[in-house]
């Protein structure tokens, strides 16, 4: 049986847990939790908190796990034109667990405004769909930068990717980098596979990083 998640970036360990409206809405409501159903609570920096409803809107907590963060991988991602494509590479690399995702437009990428606070919305559905006891740290940037990324994919890059040990990855626009971006990257890698979506390259490259 599913339990549900409740992410808390404020929640410090405490005996009880008291539910806002909007959670109260969406557990009993579309998630149909009752009295006694047991609930969890994560506050996105390791620490797991496990609980019973008590019918009205509190958790009564019984057991609390804290888990220590094992990587530290931070993905620059360009800025996509789907909202859709854009909330599902967000969605998948905070299920999955990399340490920070930063926001940008490079030079081919499709211009959009998206709101961070939205960006982090949908990264907390992830975390309470999945249970995950981490949440990246969500940056939007108004140009990247190649000191802290300096590797990025590219379908012309000039070094296979394989599951190794890169902290810090690049994800460029679907449309692939200007050479005028390319020559400031120190390390440009490619994979084996036919032409992917920005998304696809981003969950594949964090998958294998997270299992190197």
């Amino acid at each position: 049986m599913h339990i549900p998640t409740v992410y808390s970036e404020g929640y410090n360990g405490s005996n009880n847990f008291v539910l806002d409206e909007a959670k109260l809405h969406h557990l009993v409501k579309v998630l149909r939790l009752k009295e006694g159903d047991n609930a969890v609570i994560s506050n996105g920096r390791g620490l797991i908190a496990e609980g019973v409803f008590d019918g009205s809107n509190l958790i009564c907590i019984e057991n609390i796990k804290e888990y220590k963060k094992n990587n530290r991988i931070n993905f620059f991602l360009s800025s996509m034109a789907s909202s859709t494509r854009m909330r599902f590479a967000i969605e998948k690399l905070s299920e999955i667990g990399i340490n920070s995702i930063t926001i940008g437009n490079t030079l081919r990428s499709r211009k959009k405004n998206f709101e961070l606070s939205k960006i982090k919305s949908w990264s907390e559905s992830a975390v309470e769909q999945s249970g995950n006891p981490f949440i990246p740290d969500i940056y939007k940037v108004e140009k990247l930068d190649y000191d802290k990324f300096p590797g990025c994919i590219d379908i012309h890059g000039t070094t296979q990717f394989q599951q190794i040990i890169i902290k810090n990855l690049a994800i460029g626009p679907e449309g692939g980098w200007d050479t005028s971006e390319l020559s400031n990257f120190k390390k440009t890698y490619v994979m084996d596979f036919s032409t992917l979506r920005s998304e696809t390259a981003a969950i594949v490259a964090a998958t294998l990083l997270l299992n190197a």
